[in-house]
């Protein structure tokens, strides 16, 4: 009986780490991983080429500033970076919250848009 336990057990903990996605690790794939999440998920109406995104190392999760980039080939005042949104990416999984959907609270993302 304990080893049918002990087998139970370590397939949950497999399946649990297979099923939880690759783990964050520097300011770059934050940034990376928060440009494809918004792209993906139709978090903004501009193009990724227009969208600055600033990352922070948080301890435990990674912070990053979504904003607007105002170039000659994106339009928008010069020298002005509005803020758009805020994701918190999880270091260890990629889980990721955002204050997109009312720009105060976190959330966690809603389903991909289907095109």
């Amino acid at each position: 009986m304990m080893r049918r336990a002990i087998a139970a057990t370590a397939f949950l903990a497999s399946c649990h780490a297979w099923a939880a996605g690759p783990a964050i690790v520097t300011d770059s794939e934050a940034a990376t991983k928060a440009a494809a999440i918004t792209r993906d998920y139709g978090l903004s109406k501009d193009k990724t080429e227009c969208l600055l995104f600033d990352s922070a190392d948080k301890g435990r999760y990674f912070l990053v500033r979504v904003r607007e980039n105002h170039t000659e080939a994106c339009g928008g005042e010069p020298g002005v970076s509005p803020v758009l949104f805020f994701l918190k990416i999880r270091k260890r999984d990629g889980y990721t919250v955002t204050t997109a959907y009312d720009s105060e609270h976190y959330r966690p993302l809603k389903p991909r848009h289907k095109d």
